[in-house]
């Protein structure tokens, strides 16, 4: 056929950096050692900044390894089938201010082994970070 023109397909590319300006954030966490009292609750800071909602967020706090799950909150709820079991029962994510992007962890009756290294990380639908904590466990000698 003369003169008939093949169709055009036009691509929009949006540039990764243009999505991620709506819903990236960055996590604060202590730059130092987070100090509990043995038999005690401790609670590990951690909140979004900018200060934006993470209820729908998929929030997981783990210890050396991503499956190492300490407290997984996902869907507006708390999912803890695949919880270490040192920590059946004795996790919280502090509810209170997730609207406002704190995502804070309580550990109630700390226990030696809870000494060590966790790390925070929030999932959006396209964008995630992790951040590093370290819990000390003070009272070591006491009953």
């Amino acid at each position: 056929m003369l003169g008939a023109r093949a169709p055009v397909l036009l691509l929009f590319f949006t540039p990764a950096c243009a999505l991620l300006g709506a819903e990236s954030f960055k996590l604060i966490v202590p730059d130092y050692p987070v100090v509990a009292v043995r038999n005690e609750d401790a609670v590990l800071f951690c909140c979004l900044s900018p200060n934006i909602s993470a209820e729908n967020m998929e929030v997981r706090w783990f210890r050396t390894r991503f499956m190492s799950i300490v407290h997984l909150y996902e869907d507006g709820k708390d999912k803890n089938e695949h919880q270490l079991s040192n920590y059946r029962g004795r996790t919280e994510l502090i509810r209170d201010h997730i609207s406002s992007g704190n995502v804070s962890l309580r550990i109630r009756n700390i226990r030696l082994y809870d000494e060590g290294r966790y790390t925070c990380h929030v999932l959006s639908n396209i964008y995630y970070q992790d951040a590093e904590m370290e819990l000390k466990v003070a009272g070591m000698g006491s009953a």
